[in-house]
């Protein structure tokens, strides 16, 4: 029970390292992951879904992050890289 358990462990840590990024700096290091985040930010310019703005004195600013995810085809196989980026701290 403990030997399954332990290579569970790596095989949910070699998936973490070798798959999905943690952070920002993580995907930068792999094309695969910069393009899906080029990708996002093209379709929410294109889809006209948010705009920078510059900091007003007196307003709060939403910070925001990246959220990766490897998508499959129903097979296993992989289907593409999936970058989103989401508001932080909202909560209604």
């Amino acid at each position: 029970m403990i030997a399954g358990w332990n290579s569970k462990a790596k095989t949910v840590h070699r998936l973490t390292t070798f798959g999905e990024p943690q952070n920002l700096d993580e995907a930068l290091e792999n094309r695969n992951w910069k393009e899906a985040m080029d990708a996002e930010y093209m379709a929410l310019m294109k889809n006209k879904t948010w705009h920078l703005v510059p900091p007003q004195k007196g307003r709060n600013i939403i910070d925001c992050k990246w959220v990766y995810k490897i998508k499959r085809k129903s097979d296993g196989s992989l289907d593409r890289y999936k970058a989103r980026l989401v508001a932080k701290g909202l909560w209604y």
